[in-house]
């Protein structure tokens, strides 16, 4: 066989699915996360390959081929090979939604993975000795790859290889609409199948750099969500899913700011568990640890998306209200109080959780910075801890001299 010969170029090209997962595999080592995005993406490569041998089961391809290797016949390979590359586009789509997290039913995946190839297959049974047969085919690619271009046009909100991807997909797109137009408006001749069907050489070159373009775009997407991922563990309480310390101050400086920009207020309450070495010494860390998580899943229940939840260390919180009076942020924490009270005692919990809290506005501290006010807030909160399961709003004494006069 020739170096041109299409079959030898199919047996060439089919060991790629496997290079192309193996550098899908090294692009992921070290993420300690679910890693179904890239195994549905491998999933979609190996049906790739699957694709690629498909024509290779034709009769009358070698001079002594195996029989039972020379299972399928030309309309029999049209129609399995279409389908098997709708599967393909499936299962990268399903890979697509799991890297941006929105997945869906197991239904909905069987869905995308299956539905167009199944819908496919039973139209072209009808259809094959028609002059319908390659606009169908055309019509379905490009409901798949269009399916595909809506989740990747929400990733490519949160990286740069989604931008590689879309580039490949609109051209795909181009290309089969631009054909399936053409076929609409003078039909193709009826496909003879006559002899053993093979795509041509030109077909197998751009199918093997789109495919694996597209894997590098999505090696690409891997590597930036790996980054992602470690620096927000870098500014995130790992127990409480709260910022910690050290990735609130850019926030809190930025919400500063744009407050001073465009003049608005800006409430912070600064919430402390009460009993909460009690709770430690009577049940354990391990008991503290949970009675951390329940308050912070209430506040990240009620609170807004702008709001800036922090852990600020131990049992002591920080949250931050863009927007907001001091009056709103009261009433926050008279919710806050109320959802805690609602939540019954259970074994792993066995007690009313309860908190104290400091609060202030900009608005009530003129010309306050950051630091200024947290130093109120949590002088104010000292004074709730003496009462307990009590909020503080920040007063006078609270203030340093000179933001006293500056009130004033």
């Amino acid at each position: 066989m020739l170096l041109n010969d299409p079959v030898t170029l199919l047996c060439i090209l089919t060991p790629f699915g496997l290079m192309t997962a193996l550098v899908l595999c090294l692009s992921y080592i070290g993420l300690g996360k679910s890693t179904l995005a890239l195994r549905w993406w491998l999933i979609g490569d190996l049906v790739l390959a699957l694709y690629r041998v498909i024509p290779l089961l034709q009769p009358g391809l070698f001079d002594a081929t195996p029989p039972w290797l020379e299972v399928l016949s030309p309309r029999a390979t049209f129609i399995s090979n279409i389908a098997v590359l709708l599967i393909a586009i499936g299962a990268h789509t399903v890979a697509l939604h799991h890297l941006n997290e929105k997945v869906g039913s197991a239904g909905r995946q069987a869905r995308l993975l299956l539905l167009p190839s199944l819908i496919f297959a039973t139209g072209a049974v009808v259809l094959i000795d028609t002059p319908w047969i390659l606009p169908w085919f055309l019509f379905w690619v490009l409901v798949s790859i269009a399916l595909q271009v809506r989740v990747t046009r929400a990733l490519a909100r949160h990286y740069r290889g989604a931008w590689g991807l879309l580039a490949g997909q609109f051209a795909l797109l181009a290309f089969h609409g631009y054909n399936f137009l053409s076929m609409l408006v003078e039909l193709p001749p009826v496909l003879p199948f006559d002899e053993p069907d093979l795509p041509s050489l030109m077909a197998l070159i751009m199918d093997f750099m789109v495919s694996f373009l597209f894997t590098l775009a999505f090696a690409l997407m891997l590597q930036e969500q790996l980054r992602l991922h470690m620096q927000q563990l870098s500014i995130t309480d790992s127990l409480t899913g709260a910022l910690n310390r050290r990735g609130a101050l850019a926030v809190l400086d930025r919400e500063w700011q744009l407050a001073e920009q465009h003049h608005y207020p800006i409430a912070v309450a600064m919430p402390d568990l009460d009993n909460f070495k009690h709770i430690n010494d009577r049940f354990g860390h391990g008991v503290g640890d949970q009675a951390l998580q329940s308050f912070s899943s209430a506040v990240a229940g009620l609170k807004r998306q702008s709001d800036v939840f922090v852990r600020w260390g131990g049992e002591e919180f920080v949250l931050v209200f863009p927007r907001t009076t001091v009056a709103q942020a009261e009433h926050f924490m008279g919710r806050l109080r109320d959802a805690l009270i609602a939540r019954q005692p259970s074994a792993e919990l066995p007690f009313q959780l309860a908190f104290s809290a400091g609060l202030a506005d900009t608005g009530g501290i003129a010309g306050s910075g950051q630091e200024a006010v947290l130093k109120a807030v949590d002088k104010a909160l000292y004074r709730a801890k003496r009462y307990r399961d009590r909020v503080e709003q920040v007063q006078p004494a609270d203030l340093p001299l000179a933001e006293v006069h500056r009130s004033g």
